[in-house]
């Protein structure tokens, strides 16, 4: 909510007009045009491209051109690489699309392919029902009106395509093509090329993405592992880049003017601050406060909800065959919307929904604090898995080592799934060798519950966690479990001594009560005191079977929620009455009718209602995790 604050102040700047295209079909091999990219910093450059034809695939399959660049930018990056996906392509001042693919890995890395541009303007007419879901709407950073501002970038974007229109006139080998409007409707391109025997490749190549790696920001070592992990079911490959975001939790104007022009760079991020998710690419063409980029998917998610950046490349990295822009991420400077086949579009000065995520770590040993703020763009798929990951790789920042530990964990997830708004919970957790990945588990599992309801779509408005960890093994065995009287009534309280081993420290004691239930039978009964961690036994002779219930579709998010929070904690002592086995089938339908007449004079008395019949369980809580299970015998009598 504070960002969207500040976002009121920001002026959008730069607005431009579409300049005029070519289809795929006005096309003619030997053509000549220019591409326009960022190699250093955010000047725009160009090098040289020849047409060499159009790829279609059949009824309904997206055509292709098929180009061929050179010149000395391509010299000095070894060809077309990754960060170059969006570069407009303009013939003789014409758009005709954007660079998108390269031929493959093996191949020659000058030739590549172009999304035409007739593709990409459909982004711009497609339905934008996310624009309006989710409590955080959209706002405009400070809207000018956009006559006033076309007039002011009037002169600029008319010597932009001037000079595009120039320098295609003057590499144009051959007779120059006179194309206007009438002629280019009649205009049919027919591909005659033998495109193995003139290039050495088929016409149908590997469908390669040039760019758009998944850049990552503030994930390293362990943090980054994990990422993969996470991300690996939505086929995405997260690699480190070099530098952070423009923004960092210290940072007070995560927002900046939007002051872009075909051919710049520009980020779409799927988080944003001190850890960032997303890629860098090309900005294609610019009409009013709309853009085009990449000419190719990022996730392709169809109609999305993605921050859009602007972006700064440090540099360019070159292999034998595929290099790569080194980029970061810049200001916020709008939303990306949609996040298909032909390429991404987005909206200038619009501000995507957010879940805006605040981690706080604490090392013990060494009393280091590390606060991380990090916004993490709404989608419902991604979010348990995002959030899990920078919340991981807070811990695994600020803790710096694998080692063994301890971890004490809370946090809380600010939503209208619950009717207060909020979810609270706390834990413990220790392991020997990663405890990050089980202390957030159980953040990743609540999401899950709100992101995945059946019913309806619920907002996450904000989500913050704390977490001390002590390389300290903080675990407790239960050494022995003491009643205070062997013989017990139904609805008698007894008292249970319980003693507590920690690890290499000296014993410890806790006094925790239990009441019997009413409802229990005369005879032997024995009392499981165990861990909360720890799945209560049941005894059954039924080996081999499945007894996990089917989880009840029918449940809303609030239910499953309500149910997840009463689960038992790790640093929890439970006790509670032991399943008895079952040696026979008789004697299984003997203990359910005792059971039951004993409900029915319980409930003709009016001592219990028929809610209340299921046996109690107390808890006590405890600075240890406890690590196994004692039972007890309790002689019941009426």
């Amino acid at each position: 909510m504070l960002l969207i604050a500040c976002i009121l102040s920001v002026p959008v700047t730069g607005m431009a007009a579409m300049p005029p295209i070519l289809t795929a079909q006005q096309l003619q091999p030997g053509m000549i045009g220019t591409a326009e990219t960022v190699v250093q910093g955010n000047e725009v450059e160009s090098f040289n491209v020849k047409i060499i034809g159009v790829t279609d695939n059949g009824k309904g399959a997206a055509r292709q051109i098929m180009a061929e660049a050179y010149g000395p930018v391509i010299n000095d990056t070894n060809g077309v690489i990754h960060g170059m996906s969006g570069s407009p392509v303009y013939v003789n001042g014409y758009l005709i699309g954007a660079i998108a693919r390269g031929i493959g890995s093996d191949t020659n890395p000058r030739v590549f392919y172009i999304t035409p541009i007739e593709d990409m303007l459909k982004l711009w007419n497609l339905p934008d029902p996310k624009a309006d879901e989710g409590s955080i709407k959209q706002v405009k950073i400070n809207p000018l009106d956009r006559k006033e501002m076309l007039a002011q970038d009037e002169a600029k974007l008319e010597a932009i395509f001037k000079k595009k229109k120039d320098i295609s006139d003057k590499m144009i080998i051959g007779t120059k093509p006179k194309i206007n409007q009438e002629e280019s409707s009649k205009m049919q391109f027919v591909d005659t090329t033998d495109w193995k025997k003139t290039y050495g490749y088929e016409s149908t190549p590997n469908d390669v993405s040039v760019g758009i790696p998944l850049a990552v920001n503030g994930f390293y070592g362990a943090g980054m592992s994990f990422l993969k992990k996470e991300l690996l079911p939505f086929n995405m490959y997260p690699y480190a880049a070099s530098l952070g975001s423009g923004v960092s939790s210290n940072d007070d104007s995560p927002v900046g003017p939007a002051d872009v022009i075909p051919g710049s760079s520009v980020g779409v991020a799927l988080s944003y601050g001190d850890f960032s998710v997303g890629a860098v690419g090309t900005i294609t063409a610019v009409d009013e406060n709309r853009i085009l980029a990449f000419g190719h998917p990022f996730t392709y998610k169809g109609n999305v909800n993605y921050f859009m950046t602007d972006a700064s490349i440090v540099g360019t990295a070159s292999g034998l065959v595929n290099g790569q822009k080194v980029s970061s991420f810049g200001k916020i400077i709008g939303r990306i919307n949609q996040d298909r086949y032909s390429g991404v579009s987005g909206i200038l000065g619009r501000y995507p929904s957010v879940v805006p995520m605040k981690v706080t770590v604490t090392d013990k040993q060494t009393g280091k604090q590390s606060v991380f703020a990090t916004s993490i763009a709404y989608d419902e798929e991604l979010l348990p898995n995002l959030a899990a990951s920078v919340a991981y790789a807070s811990l695994d920042r600020t803790i710096d080592s694998l080692s063994s530990g301890t971890a004490n964990v809370k946090f809380a997830i600010r939503t209208n799934a619950v009717d207060n708004g909020e979810i609270d919970r706390s834990n413990m957790y220790y392991n020997s060798t990663d405890v990050g990945q089980f202390a957030v588990s159980e953040l990743g599992q609540l999401l899950n519950i709100i992101c995945t309801d059946t019913n309806r779509q619920y907002d996450v408005t904000g989500i913050s966690i704390d977490m001390i960890f002590n390389e300290k093994r903080k675990t407790a065995s239960i050494i022995s479990v003491i009643p205070d009287k062997s013989v017990v009534h139904p609805g008698e309280v007894v008292n249970l001594k319980v003693i507590l081993e920690p690890y290499r420290s000296p014993q410890e004691q806790i006094l925790i009560p239990y009441t019997v239930p009413q409802n229990q039978a005369s005879g032997n009964m024995t009392l499981e005191v165990r861990g909360g961690g720890l799945v209560p036994v049941v005894i059954s002779p039924l080996q081999g079977l499945d007894l996990t219930p089917e989880e009840n579709k029918s449940l809303s998010a609030a239910d499953k929620i309500k149910g997840f929070l009463q689960t038992d904690k790790n640093n929890e002592i439970i006790v509670a009455a032991a399943v008895p086995a079952m040696i026979s089938e008789k004697d299984q339908e003997k203990a359910i009718a005792s059971a039951l007449e004993m409900q029915k004079k319980l409930e003709a008395d009016g001592q219990m209602g028929k809610k209340s019949f299921e046996p109690k369980e107390n808890k006590a809580v405890t600075s240890y995790i406890i690590d196994n299970v004692v039972r007890i015998n309790l002689n019941v009598k009426k």
